[in-house]
């Protein structure tokens, strides 16, 4: 390799964006052009594409993104047991079906509100940065697609769009996620400017906390061409400081601050104990997201299912309980509602259906897994999510 695995990591930053250089803050004209470029993934046909599972879906997306493209979006960290874990943990709930429940299809309920939002389903857009990799649009991909899903958006700290352009093109609710910076300035900044541009609550990364690429990245050497940015850092749009110069030593004092700054709902992403959840309720959480961020971490965490029942039997019913990592298909949702989680996050699928579809694409991602969620809850004979509870799983 012509880069040290050294010095990437020394450039990397933490988590799903962390690990990236490179992403394109706002590219116009011949800018945007050699952005789309370097990602080495064409930009797509805004199309609806026709999903039979999410591991084929997988494979279209991989024949046309660049090697780096897809290395960054599909794999993790270490050997990448987690990544593994997070689908196989599955398996271990198997499913009770209740019979003689009066169930149709035409009448199942998976509607909910979530901290003050009324979703149709309980399917959001977990937060992802660096979505230049799968679509030279990035965010704005991703968001239209799930406006016309009719869904939530996690809008990462880590986009190459700035918050305010993502913010002006979303339809439906957003949310934004946090990566603290060391220089309080620019993390007080962020908030205000998240406020200001209409997002409804704050996600903290509180799982995020070193460099996250995953060895197949780290092999390729220099993946990203110069001069990409973070769109959120970028002086033009009010950006001020360095994406990478991270705070990692964040405490419940941390999100005390953030809500008295942002005057917003709180969500802390990145739980996987039952102590650290009523840790953070504490001090003020309004919302608990169970994550090991997509196994891009810490190799050697659990599953991220298999430690939902524990969180939310530690929360109870003082907030609501999210939860991302693993699912690919409407039993994952139907198992983590059953254990818990109020609604849960969609990752790299969403991006592979950018990367395939466009915004169209995404939509087609997020209707494809509500479609079989309601037809799980048909079968297992469920009427509706507020329903569901361990007593439709062996464990």
């Amino acid at each position: 390799m012509n880069h040290s695995r050294r010095n990437l990591l020394q450039g990397a930053g933490a988590g799903f964006a962390l690990a990236a250089l490179s992403g394109a803050a706002h590219a116009t004209g011949n800018t945007r052009k050699a952005a789309a470029a370097a990602s080495g993934t064409k930009r797509s046909t805004d199309k609806k594409i026709d999903i039979v599972n999410f591991d084929l879906l997988e494979q279209r997306a991989k024949a046309i993104m660049s090697e780096p493209a897809y290395a960054f979006i599909a794999h993790a960290s270490g050997d990448e047991w987690t990544l593994r874990e997070n689908r196989r943990a599955f398996n271990d709930y198997p499913i009770r079906t209740h019979r003689l429940a009066g169930v149709a299809a035409d009448n199942v309920d998976l509607g909910l509100e979530l901290l003050g939002q009324k979703l149709p389903f309980p399917i959001m857009v977990a937060p992802m940065g660096a979505q230049i990799f799968a679509n030279p649009e990035a965010e704005i991909t991703a968001v239209a697609g799930t406006g016309a899903a009719g869904t939530l958006y996690q809008s990462s700290g880590a986009s190459n769009r700035p918050l305010e352009e993502i913010a002006k093109a979303t339809t439906g609710p957003k949310w934004f996620q946090l990566y603290f910076n060391a220089d309080i300035n620019v993390t007080q900044s962020l908030l205000e400017r998240a406020r200001n541009a209409g997002y409804s609550a704050i996600i903290i990364t509180a799982d995020a906390l070193g460099p996250g690429a995953s060895d197949a990245f780290i092999e390729l050497g220099k993946p990203f061409p110069p001069g990409f940015s973070f769109g959120n850092h970028d002086p033009r749009y009010g950006g001020t400081g360095n994406f990478r110069n991270q705070k990692i030593d964040l405490t419940p004092d941390d999100i005390r601050m953030v809500k008295s700054v942002s005057k917003l709902p709180v969500i802390v992403k990145g739980i996987m104990r039952g102590t650290d959840a009523d840790t953070a309720i504490k001090a003020g959480a309004d919302a608990i997201q169970v994550s090991n961020h997509g196994g891009r971490q810490l190799d050697g965490v659990p599953g991220a299912i298999s430690v939902l029942k524990e969180v939310s039997d530690a929360v109870g019913n003082r907030v609501p309980v999210l939860f991302d990592s693993g699912i690919r298909r409407g039993i994952d949702v139907f198992r983590a509602l059953c254990l818990g989680a109020s609604a849960v996050a969609v990752g790299r699928p969403v991006l592979y259906g950018s990367a395939v579809g466009g915004a169209a694409g995404v939509q087609s991602v997020l209707e494809h897994v509500h479609q079989e969620l309601n037809l799980v809850m048909l079968l297992a004979g469920a009427k509706s999510v507020k329903d569901l509870s361990p007593e439709y799983l062996k464990i």
